[in-house]
């Protein structure tokens, strides 16, 4: 009798799933296996729109993994006609190296290759909406795929966090990684962007603990991490719903500590060149308190504001609170610089906000972020206002500064990361301004 030969194809994990998902299916629970992951779900997981792949059931590793580099003597598209094969048997290259500014095409990271609205190699397509649409309600004109997410004006630059993870992460991370990796691990991901409200769902991992998920404890969460000095901005179009996605639950509780992920990597300690920018990026003191010392950190984190800063709702008159980085920026790109949201606290920006933090030349527009959540009676707040820091015949203090004249000044001359004013009649008087 003829022996029967098992088709692999078909079984839900292959010989080669089981080598390559050792570390996550026998890791500690907390981690998360495979199977529960947004690519190792049965019903939405990996499934590769190749006819070769046909047989293969949805989340089976061959999707992403081709272990002999083809099937049935053919290898599937994309086809780079590289008959080395690519890092982690994977069907395409990881990264193109040569690729350290946007635009990106679809071939320069693999995961494109499936997480982009236009051409995506997932069976149905993928669309991955940015975080102001996913969790702030606001769909108008959001990118519908990681990869237009990247192809915007601002953007997490894919080159440089290779570079950096390679020298900083090299547990885990090599040269011939996937950028994405850094903050996220592809065999424990997990489908935040249809559970918003859930946070055991988070797709992140922080670099420094890339076995586990971050955000799906409670302990990992923006309530636990402010001693509930969290406040959840409003909901799209709403001023009785919060983040993320229309709760009535405002106390961060629903929201992962995106302060103690992005610190991370932007933090005090760490030098970052951004190739995008030209320079180093400006380090972010989030947890340094010190009220309005040179060496105090930033207020929209852990140190609290002194005096009134104008706020609107929800925020109201009250000190103390700590915003989350993913309040005002997007994790992947953005139409305006520094990768800040389309909408924020409620209401959209009506226009893509450019610094001159970017350019020289730029023309600065950062009031429409600004206003989001503060009073936008600019003179008030800076000449009459009880808690207006300079005196107000005392022009010099704030127009002319840096080499620059004139009575309307960008908002960031003052106003960013790491900065404070220092008045020029009196060195001792110092504010923090951010």
């Amino acid at each position: 009798m003829k022996k029967q030969q098992r088709d692999y194809r078909s079984s839900f994990l292959s010989p080669l799933c089981i080598i390559l998902l050792a570390p996550f299916l026998y890791a500690p629970a907390q981690a998360g296996p495979y199977t529960d992951s947004a690519h190792g779900n049965a019903s939405s997981g990996v499934k590769r729109s190749e006819t070769a792949l046909e047989n293969y059931s949805q989340a089976n590793c061959a999707h992403c993994h081709e272990q002999h580099a083809s099937i049935d003597g053919a290898e599937p598209d994309p086809y780079s006609g590289d008959d080395s094969g690519s890092p982690f048997a994977l069907f395409a290259d990881n990264f193109n190296t040569s690729a350290t500014t946007n635009p990106y095409l679809q071939g320069d990271n693999f995961c494109f290759y499936c997480h982009t609205n236009a051409a995506s190699l997932q069976t149905g397509g993928i669309n991955n909406k940015d975080y102001a649409a996913t969790f702030g309600g606001y769909t108008t004109n959001s990118p519908l795929g990681i990869f237009e997410a990247f192809n915007q004006y601002s953007y997490h630059n894919l080159s440089d966090i290779q570079d950096f993870s390679t020298t900083n992460f090299s547990n885990f991370f090599t040269s011939t990684s996937n950028p994405c990796v850094g903050c996220h691990n592809p065999h424990i991901a997990r489908r935040n962007k249809e559970n918003e409200k859930d946070p055991s769902y988070t797709a992140i991992s922080k670099p420094s603990d890339h076995a586990n998920l971050w955000g799906d404890d409670a302990s990992e969460r923006m309530f636990a991490v402010t001693s509930n000095n969290y406040m959840a901005p409003y909901y799209y179009n709403s001023t009785t719903t919060y983040e993320p996605d229309g709760t009535n639950t405002d106390d961060g509780s629903l929201t992962p500590d995106y302060n103690a992920f992005c610190t991370d990597c932007h933090n005090t300690t760490n030098t970052i060149f951004s190739s995008t920018l030209g320079r180093n990026l400006i380090k972010i003191s989030w947890y340094t308190e010190g009220g309005d010392t040179i060496s105090a950190g930033d207020k929209h984190g852990k140190n609290s504001a002194t005096g009134s800063s104008e706020r609107i709702e929800p925020y109201g008159t009250d000190n103390g609170w700590v915003l989350s980085c993913l309040d005002c920026h997007e994790p992947h790109g953005s139409p305006s610089s520094f990768l800040i949201r389309r909408e924020v606290n409620g209401t959209y920006l009506t226009a893509a906000v450019h610094t001159k933090l970017t350019s020289s030349t730029a023309t600065s527009n950062l009031k429409l972020l600004c206003a989001k959540c503060h009073n936008n009676d600019w003179e008030y707040i800076h000449h009459e206002s009880p808690d207006a820091t300079f005196d107000q015949f005392k022009c010099g203090s704030c127009h002319g500064q840096n080499g620059t004249a004139g009575f309307i000044i960008p908002c960031e001359n003052c106003h960013s990361h790491g900065v404070y004013v220092v008045d020029l009649d009196d060195p001792s008087l110092i504010r923090r301004t951010f």
